[in-house]
């Protein structure tokens, strides 16, 4: 009688793991088709890395370096500053874990 029940138990385990995928799904996930990354990098050729608020216009860009610091919108300010965030990362050093030292 106990065979039975183990029998019983793992025949309703396997059912109802693949009761999780249809079986006209296939066997793995479909996912997103594998692009190479050269091609979608630069769709539209500039390379210049403008703020979204100048809507690529660089005469802007430049008359606004001309301005001193305290008439700079905020704006340019902000982005300039994520931008030298984003190319100059802060790092620390991991310190060693006190729980699995021997």
């Amino acid at each position: 009688m106990a065979d039975y029940k183990i029998i019983l138990a793992v025949t309703i385990l396997i059912a109802v793991v693949n009761a999780q995928r249809p079986f006209y799904a296939g066997l793995s996930p479909i996912g997103y088709p594998a692009v190479e990354g050269g091609l979608i990098t630069n769709r539209f050729g500039e390379d210049t890395p403008y703020p979204i608020d100048a809507r690529g216009d660089g005469n802007l860009i430049n008359r606004l370096n001309q301005l001193p610091v305290d008439n700079q919108p905020f704006w340019y300010l902000n982005w300039r500053q994520y931008e030298d965030f984003r190319r100059n990362p802060q790092n620390w050093p991991q310190r060693p874990n006190n729980f699995i030292g021997f």
